[in-house]
């Protein structure tokens, strides 16, 4: 067996504050890692850390971004547990993904609607928020069904993963002092 790690982060940026004050969502992003070490995520956010503005397809480490600007932000990650044949298939999927990372862009209209639980879906499939990525990401490799977690996730949805007995919380703290532990 293997896992992959969903994190769950509020970075203290402007757009992160604003998202929690109209959610009331204390987390308000979301990320997927491969290694338990959280060295590199991926995510759908800034393509440039100062610059809310234009977001895509993105690596994310607490060496160089956002997150390297908010390395100490809030985080909470959960493990699950998948195959290895399972982690083979995401790891070749999340790879060509990036590969392919300007063919992808930010789903700022169904960020927006997710506050009131509206599903906004580009026609090609390549639009996404950070939760919204996870999401499918989850769906596509039959970790959860489809629906499952609900029609439109924000991050602080997908701690129901721990309900349903897909996730495990194995870490709560400052992101820098998760890394620090794991280095």
């Amino acid at each position: 067996m293997k896992a992959i790690y969903i994190v769950l982060s509020r970075t203290g940026t402007i757009l992160s504050r604003v998202i929690s004050k109209i959610t009331g969502d204390w987390y308000t992003h979301a990320s997927l890692s491969l290694n338990d070490d959280l060295s590199t995520m991926y995510s759908f956010g800034r393509l440039w850390s100062y610059n809310p503005w234009i977001g895509g397809f993105v690596k994310e480490s607490v060496a160089y971004g956002t997150m390297r600007r908010f390395r100490c932000a809030d985080t909470l990650v959960m493990k699950v547990a998948v195959s290895t044949a399972k982690y083979m298939a995401i790891s070749q999927y999340l790879h060509s993904m990036y590969a392919d990372r300007k063919k992808y862009h930010y789903n700022y209209l169904g960020l927006f609607m997710s506050r009131w639980k509206v599903r906004v879906r580009s026609r090609k499939r390549n639009r996404f928020y950070c939760s919204e990525f996870v999401t499918d990401f989850l769906e596509r490799f039959g970790i959860i069904r489809y629906g499952e977690l609900g029609e439109v996730v924000r991050p602080m949805e997908l701690l129901k993963l721990r309900r349903i007995g897909k996730g495990q919380v194995i870490y709560r703290g400052a992101l820098c002092q998760f890394t620090a532990a794991k280095i």
